[in-house]
């Protein structure tokens, strides 16, 4: 009975989002909302902590604080033309492409510290390019 209603629910939001593309011309975008929520919308860095409540996020890397659907929100708006990532990616290769983005950061200027990398246990396959860095590289 869930399934039959949880169908039912998505079939009317999907009819109703194509009315209103047609009515209005509006371009409506799956995207895939994995981790949307724990994502820093700021540096990238994902973490189940970083999201302390419903209304609250704050990242542990860079310390960004804002509402936790605006953080989410922003994130989905942003992960529409990421490659990689499609509606029907499995979550699990969700997270490695986010990773993957992120730990690009910490060839640059802005990067996360490593010991709060080196604690998250998503960061766990990249423990030895993490282990590799014994800082943070600087601007030059």
């Amino acid at each position: 009975m869930n399934r039959l209603l949880s169908r039912f629910g998505k079939r009317i939001v999907r009819e109703k989002l194509k009315s209103l593309q047609e009515l209005y011309g509006i371009e409506v975008i799956e995207t895939n909302p994995a981790y949307s929520s724990q994502e820093c919308s700021g540096c990238g860095y994902v973490d189940k902590k970083n999201r302390k409540s419903t209304q609250e996020f704050e990242c542990q890397a860079c310390g960004k604080r804002v509402n936790a659907q605006v953080n989410s929100a922003q994130n989905l708006l942003r992960r529409r033309s990421v490659e990689g990532i499609t509606i029907r990616t499995p979550k699990k290769q969700v997270l490695e492409v986010l990773i993957e983005r992120h730990l690009e950061r910490l060839k640059g200027c802005h990067s996360a510290p490593l010991e709060v990398l080196k604690e998250n246990p998503y960061y766990s396959d990249s423990r030895d390019f993490l282990d590799g860095l014994s800082k943070p590289l600087e601007c030059g």
